[in-house]
């Protein structure tokens, strides 16, 4: 994949994620996207950590976020086409649903089947 490529994919991807648009979500996600969350919120996740299935599944999940996490800040971007993935690095910050600040630098890597993500897995290590 060319960085071209990648910024086709990704560029109405980040305006969708942003604004938690189904609509948008749906044109660039494949019917069957899975999202491998950095944690789990219960035991049921447990060991490998919460799994969003499909578009409607990323929204459910980002509008929990913005009903349950304060002053989140996305800095230090970075994309890398990698073959039939895109790796993408930012730092995250905010206050999460127990009232705790976190800092995170986080690591996403969106597996891409016919220009649409199939699946994004998302690391987190805590600073």
């Amino acid at each position: 994949m060319t960085f071209r490529e990648m910024l086709k994919i990704m560029t109405p991807f980040r305006l969708a994620f942003g604004k938690a648009n189904l609509a948008g979500l749906q044109r660039i996600l494949t019917e069957d996207f899975v999202w491998h969350l950095q944690t789990g919120y219960g035991p049921e996740d447990a060991p490998t950590g919460r799994v969003v299935q499909g578009a409607q599944g990323m929204v459910d999940e980002l509008m929990w976020r913005r009903a349950n996490w304060k002053n989140v800040k996305y800095t230090r971007l970075v994309e890398s086409p990698a073959g039939d993935r895109i790796l993408q690095q930012f730092r995250c910050s905010g206050v999460n649903e127990y009232g705790n600040a976190f800092h995170v630098d986080a690591v996403d890597v969106y597996s891409i089947v016919d220009g649409k993500i199939s699946k994004k897995d998302t690391y987190w290590k805590y600073f």
